[in-house]
Parts: structure tokens; C-alpha cells; sequence
């Protein structure tokens, strides 16, 4: 996976659908670093010395200072060490994102694979816990991410129509394309990311 495969996957939306930032400084970079006592791996540097967060649509990319404040990676992270520090959040975790149900994408530097990179899971904030894996690096939980968002969205950002799970008193009906693959469909996620099986 590299810079060039996310560029060929954004290229499905017409201009202006996504919003990115230009890239972050290398001082910025540094200072993000700093302020939250960690380093960045590889694959996060790299994304982000390419666009500093932005939006896929409406699908938030976070970034570092100085950015707007609803994509400042480094506020997020440092939001979460104050609420849930003392509950489950290591100093190592970085959020990085948000499920849309309050559960930030977490990328954890307490984990490395042998090229230093480190997966991105889910931390519930139910259970005060990481609870699954859905990337093995970073530079995968965005093209992941641009894959969610190419299922939601036709190439000029209005949504996609999608069957819908229907619920009823004796069962559920579940549609084969009512859920996005990323995180639904094992076989299609670890075809696309094979490191993810050392995580999952």
C-alpha cells in the first residue's frame, strides 16, 4: 500500500467532493509529536506530509496544528487521555478518527509489527477497551476509510442507495450489500490488507 494507491481510490469522486489540507510542515509535525510525547509511525508521517487531514465528503481525516479544530489530532488525543486515562486510554493510543457512534479509531503504538508500523483499532468507550483491529497500519485505515466512504456516496458525494436491514419481531433481514465491507466482510479486508491476520 502507498500514497499513490489512496490518490487512485479519491480519484473516484468528482473535484471538490474531497476536501483535503495541504500537507502538514515538517515543524508541525514535530511539534505534534512533541506535545503528545510520542513518534509518529512511517505510514502516519506519510499521509500527512501529503494532505493534513480533511474531509471525504462529510467523513472527517484528522490532522495536526494548525488545522481546524474539528480534524487537530492533537486535541482529540489529548481530549481523550483526560476523560478516559485513568479508564483504559494509554498514553501510546492516538485517535485518529471517530466511528460516528462516539468509538474513536485508535492508532496503537503500544503494538509494532516488524517494520515499525502499528494497526488502528476501535476503543469502545462502553468498555473502556480496545475491541477490534481494523487496519495494520495507518496508511491502510485510509484507504479502508475512502473505501467506506466510496460505498456510502456516489463520485458526487450524494448518498448511495443501500438496502436496508429490516428488523422484525421473528428476524432479521440482512441484505448482501446492506453493510459496508470494511469491517464486515473478514475475507475482503485481509485480501486488501494481508498484515491485518498478525492483528486480528
Amino acid at each position: 500500500m502507498t500514497i499513490d494507491d489512496l490518490w487512485a481510490e479519491l480519484g473516484y469522486f468528482a473535484p471538490g467532493v474531497a476536501r483535503l489540507n495541504p500537507p502538514a510542515a515538517e515543524r508541525d509535525l514535530a511539534l505534534a509529536e512533541s506535545e503528545l510525547g510520542i513518534t509518529f509511525t512511517r505510514s502516519l508521517r506519510t499521509v500527512l506530509a501529503t494532505f493534513n487531514g480533511g474531509f471525504m465528503v462529510s467523513e472527517p481525516v484528522l490532522g495536526v496544528p494548525p488545522v481546524q479544530s474539528a480534524l487537530d489530532m492533537v486535541f482529540a488525543t489529548r481530549q481523550a487521555r483526560t476523560y478516559w486515562g485513568a479508564l483504559g486510554w494509554l498514553p501510546s493510543f492516538v485517535e485518529v478518527g471517530n466511528d460516528g457512534a462516539g468509538n474513536p479509531y485508535v492508532l496503537l503504538l503500544d503494538r509494532t509489527d516488524p517494520h515499525g508500523e502499528s494497526p488502528v483499532g476501535i476503543f469502545d468507550a462502553g468498555g473502556m477497551e480496545v475491541t477490534e483491529i481494523v487496519a495494520s497500519t495507518y496508511l491502510h485505515y485510509v484507504w479502508f476509510l475512502i473505501q467506506d466512504v466510496k460505498w456510502r456516496h456516489l463520485p458526487d458525494g450524494k448518498p448511495q442507495p443501500r438496502a436496508e436491514v429490516v428488523w422484525t419481531s421473528k428476524k432479521v433481514v440482512v441484505q448482501p450489500d446492506a453493510f459496508s465491507p470494511w469491517r464486515y466482510n473478514e475475507a475482503w479486508m485481509l485480501a486488501h490488507d494481508p498484515g491485518l491476520a498478525r492483528w486480528r
